[in-house]
């Protein structure tokens, strides 16, 4: 078994980050005078026989602001862009079958993320809530290692979830989001010469 684990604090002064204004989509670059971040990470691995593998981890986080003010609106006391406050992943790698040709082996895993704001005002229709994502992939793979054959699949449970959103309502009448992958499956060959 393996477990790592980190705890940090961050005090900063004069964060930059990009705004984007919502009636003409300028981006320009902002400080914010005062913020703080605190939070912990840990990842384990537990290899209970030499068939079966666990590895997870978890991040908690918490983001605050304590002075700025971006385009008129005071910002204190608001969290920090793309900071879900807690994270986690697990897998497992599972060797079903070997002999002297070929291993079987599946590989499912799971990561989830807290809700998060995309921008540092936290328009609260910008949120994007918390959600999580199964996928994994099953291997065929010679003996010697050579040649390969994985099927995989992600985003199983087809989770509709953005990966940014940007305020564009006031000057355009939307909101310029990115959606996250849907529900994606495929096969990999592989040789190695």
């Amino acid at each position: 078994m393996t477990l790592n684990m980190a705890a940090f604090y961050y005090d900063y002064r004069n964060q930059q980050f990009i705004n984007v204004d919502p009636t003409t989509a300028a981006q320009t670059l902002l400080n914010i005078p005062k913020s703080r971040i605190y939070g912990a990470e840990a990842e384990l691995t537990v290899r209970p026989t030499d068939t079966f593998t666990f590895h997870g981890g978890m991040g908690v986080l918490s983001t605050k602001i304590i002075r700025g003010d971006v385009s008129g609106t005071d910002v204190s006391g608001r969290r920090l862009s793309n900071a879900p406050s807690l994270t986690f992943n697990a897998g497992v790698d599972f060797t079903v079958f070997k002999n002297d040709a070929v291993t079987l082996s599946i590989h499912p895993d799971l990561s989830y993320q807290s809700s998060q704001f995309f921008e540092v005002i936290n328009v609260p229709r910008l949120r994007q809530s918390s959600y999580a994502l199964v996928g994994g992939h099953v291997d065929l793979e010679t003996a010697d290692g050579r040649y390969s054959l994985s099927v995989w699949a992600k985003n199983l449970g087809n989770k509709f979830y953005f990966t940014s959103r940007v305020d564009l309502l006031a000057g355009f009448g939307f909101d310029y989001n990115h959606i996250g992958n849907p529900r994606t499956f495929g096969v990999t060959l592989g040789a190695k010469f």
